[in-house]
């Protein structure tokens, strides 16, 4: 779907509800904003990684930290001096 929108004075722009709802990009739902080489700017829901690894399998948020089950697993062990 192609578009044309204006940017506002405040520098914003505003989805389309039908895009909102076709990419679940609701309010509150955050998402990652990237600009490239040639100019393009590309908004997409973000995905949760580890924060440690980088990781997008199996991310839960702990104390505001995006960690995977991995890592999860090898801090644990650090403190139970399974190393």
């Amino acid at each position: 779907m192609l578009l044309s929108k204006k940017i506002t004075k405040s520098g914003s722009v505003t989805l389309p509800r039908s895009m909102r709802q076709e990419t679940g990009i609701h309010p509150g739902v955050p998402v990652d904003i990237e600009t490239r080489d040639d100019g393009t700017v590309t908004i997409r829901k973000r995905v949760m990684s580890c924060f440690h690894c980088g990781s997008v399998e199996s991310v839960v948020k702990v104390s505001g930290i995006e960690i995977c089950r991995n890592c999860a697993e090898k801090i644990w062990e650090a403190f139970n001096g399974k190393q």
